[in-house]
């Protein structure tokens, strides 16, 4: 499927985002100062961004596609201005100057080749405390709910990605595909060694060089 079909045919509710992305977010959180600031780059149905933004977060985003900017801003009224249309491998989409405690995307690394991973996050580094983002990896046994061209590589390579991009980070997980609502609570934690290792998706913090 297109990324424009994608983002006209699926639509994510808040309160479906809240739950599978509770790990996610919470991470986010844990690594970024309250009412910190937070650029989302790739925001694609804009309800994370509108998540953060209630829980008083100071937030900006950028996606690629224009009708994600559209759909997201007429769907979340009070996103209005923090919302552009940007382009993550390009240096000025990330407002000029500023930096921000934290950098975010969610889904967007694993559809880049290395070279472009690598420059992203060179990029995203000299701007950020913290880069925060979740990939699905080679666990994920469901990859039709996928856009086109999603890469499922183990969690190793992105280590060796991030090391080769001469940086520092944190590897935690989330999720399974099957028996998550039979796992005790503390084990459902992002940094939990069991979703570390068996985690269907793989969050890294990256330690950006604004410290």
């Amino acid at each position: 499927m297109t990324w424009d079909s994608w983002l006209n045919e699926k639509r994510f509710t808040l309160f479906r985002s809240a739950i599978i992305q509770e790990q996610f977010i919470q991470c986010i959180t844990d690594h970024t100062p309250q009412e910190g600031s937070i650029l989302e780059a790739g925001f694609g149905f804009g309800t994370t961004t509108e998540l953060l933004r209630d829980m008083k977060f100071e937030i900006d985003a950028f996606d690629l596609e224009p009708i994600a900017v559209k759909n997201a801003s007429d769907r979340f009224p009070k996103l209005s201005g923090k919302l552009y249309v940007g382009d993550i491998l390009n240096e000025e989409s990330y407002n000029n100057n500023k930096s921000y405690d934290t950098i975010i995307h969610q889904g967007v690394l694993e559809h880049f080749n290395d070279n472009d991973i690598m420059k992203i996050l060179k990029i995203q580094s000299g701007k950020c405390k913290n880069i925060v983002f979740d990939i699905p990896n080679s666990q994920r046994q469901n990859t039709e709910d996928e856009g086109d061209g999603t890469r499922f590589e183990t969690p190793q390579f992105w280590e060796l990605i991030i090391e080769k991009s001469g940086l520092n980070f944190k590897r935690y997980g989330r999720n399974c595909d099957y028996g998550n609502d039979m796992l005790p609570k503390e084990l459902l934690k992002y940094n939990s060694d069991l979703m570390r290792e068996i985690g269907r998706s793989s969050i890294f913090v990256v330690e950006g060089l604004q410290q």
